[in-house]
């Protein structure tokens, strides 16, 4: 999905450019697949669990700059900065592998992602001259 907008750029074209929708699609998919491979409430399928998904989480936050640059043409700094650190911030509102932990509370990524995506269009928007 290709976010281009010319000129300058409104509060909701900045806020879409941050989201590295492919990215959390593809995390979307593979968390499904695994989580019908292995069953939760069976200790051990559980420890494999997790750990195969913090490799997903791990694999696709490495790749999201790399994506980023080569698919969709993404050249500020900036925004390849933002967009990779979007990706845990949605796979943590998401659940992710972090809801497999005691300590989270699907509360906490609903705090979290909003907050983010409203301070990020404030901080990355060039200032007026």
């Amino acid at each position: 999905m290709a976010r281009s907008v010319k000129g300058s750029d409104n509060y909701m074209a900045r806020v879409l450019k941050h989201i590295p929708s492919e990215i959390v699609m593809a995390y979307v998919a593979i968390e499904g697949v695994l989580r019908t491979s292995y069953n939760a409430s069976v200790p051990q399928e559980r420890e494999i669990l997790l750990k195969l998904l913090w490799i997903v989480f791990g694999a696709l936050t490495v790749l999201t700059p790399l994506w980023l640059l080569r698919v969709m043409k993404v050249r500020r700094f900036s925004q390849l900065c933002v967009s990779t650190l979007s990706v845990p911030v949605w796979l943590f509102a998401l659940g992710g592998p972090f809801a497999l932990q005691d300590w989270y509370q699907p509360a906490f990524g609903a705090i979290v992602l909003p907050l983010y995506t409203l301070v990020v269009p404030i901080v990355t928007t060039r200032p007026l001259r």
